[in-house]
């Protein structure tokens, strides 16, 4: 399955920004905003268009009672309910924002460990869901840590966030080897835990943030181009008028399930990468504001309605160091030259056809040849992303113009 974007939870929204639970303190409150916030849904936390971790659990839930201060356990919320929660982060403030999604293709890295833990004495409470008493073998169990359930040597069910950590005097950061403490493992539990389990502790890099968010666009047409790539009319919508699209940027590709604010949308392609950017009909390197733009696209799995949302990596990460996608068709390693090119030549370029290449000679003929790629490309009628691509794969050699005598240069 790829992965499924679920919901968002937008902190500061919410009537209450905190409320306080016996035995856990202070958990933030937050609005759902788009989809719906399902229990033990994975996570991604974001604040300033910065995603500082992933692979959070959304481990408890609560919400209000109606009419009333009481609180009471959740799995599900919808479009714009307010929710109390736990994912293993003590850090949320207002502004921001828990994206929750499904994914079972792409998981954290479970293959080493840095520390074990023994159950010693589980129990479960109802507004919470499960804790354990546990003894540190190994290593140090810190709030937050990434786990994994073990019992007998098999792992039960998926990596889960330690909630919370206490010491006979109340919260405590972390449990070094020889100690004991409670740990808060919320409704994440597959089965419940059981004396003699244990709970492996994983490694994780200490990063500032994980990935930074550029833009969001939404995709009203698509042009396939023959090699491979297609050209896309996008809008920036109001909301995103702050964010900027980058020429050369990665970008993934995400499809609605459906209509409505509580619908689900699936990430089709990440990866790919934004060939080229315009405005009107001039080539940009970059643009900010709402409007429509042109964006040249290296996939041709994109249709009407889709998000493109443009990203970079933080540096070191797994994205950052995964193979770029498949590159478009290089370039000859000689230019071909749209002052001297034959006609077969200039058809096999970017955007050309044999119907243009004729035309091309014969605009060359009579006005003496081109000043520049550009100006041959808007001559045979290409677009700004064709003309785009024609660089490094196209030159102009010197021309003279007639009844000038002046001579222009190559670009």
């Amino acid at each position: 399955m790829t992965e499924v974007r679920l919901g968002l939870i937008e902190f500061g929204k919410a009537l209450n920004d905190t409320v306080t639970v016996p035995g856990l303190g202070q958990l933030p409150g937050g609005q759902v905003s788009v989809g719906r916030a399902t229990r033990g849904a994975r996570a991604r936390l974001v604040r300033n268009d910065r995603v500082l971790a992933e692979d959070l659990r959304l481990g408890i839930m609560l919400r209000k009672k109606f009419l009333s201060s009481e609180l009471e356990p959740r799995t599900e919320a919808g479009f714009l309910r307010d929710v109390f929660v736990a994912v293993g982060r003590r850090d949320i403030v207002p502004g921001d924002a828990l994206e929750l999604y499904a994914d079972n293709e792409i998981g954290p890295d479970t293959s080493s460990q840095v520390g074990v833990a023994q159950v010693h004495a589980p129990g479960h409470s109802f507004l919470t869901g499960f804790h354990a008493q546990v003894r540190q073998h190994e290593g140090t169990l810190r709030d937050g840590a990434l786990i994994g359930h073990f019992r007998g040597g098999q792992v039960i069910g998926s990596p889960m966030r330690v909630l919370g950590l206490s010491g006979p005097a109340g919260p405590i950061p972390e449990v070094p080897a020889g100690q004991y403490a409670t740990a808060l493992l919320g409704f994440q539990c597959a089965a419940p835990p059981m004396p003699g389990d244990m709970l492996a502790v994983y490694p994780e890099a200490d990063r500032e943030y994980l990935e930074h968010r550029e833009g969001i666009a939404v995709v009203h047409g698509v042009n396939l181009l023959g090699d491979g790539s297609a050209v896309a009319a996008v809008e920036v919508p109001e909301q995103m008028a702050r964010n900027v699209l980058t020429a050369g940027s990665l970008a993934r590709l995400i499809r609605p399930n459906g209509v409505g604010m509580e619908t689900t949308s699936t990430v089709v392609r990440t990866g790919i990468k934004v060939t080229s950017l315009a405005r009107g009909n001039m080539i940009i390197p970059a643009g900010s504001g709402t409007g429509v733009f042109t964006m040249g696209l290296s996939t041709q799995d994109v249709q009407a309605n889709d998000v493109v949302e443009t990203y970079v990596p933080a540096p070191g990460t797994r994205a950052d160091q995964q193979l770029a996608p498949p590159p478009l068709p290089e370039a000859p390693s000689s230019p071909v030259d749209v002052n001297t090119a034959p006609p077969s030549d200039l058809a096999a370029l970017p955007g050309m056809s044999p119907e243009r290449a004729a035309s091309a000679v014969e605009l060359r003929q009579r006005q003496g040849g081109f000043a520049d790629v550009e100006a041959f490309g808007v001559a045979v009628g290409l677009q700004p992303h064709e003309i785009v691509r024609l660089r490094g794969r196209a030159t102009a050699s010197r021309v003279e113009q007639r009844g000038t005598g002046i001579r222009q240069l190559d670009i």
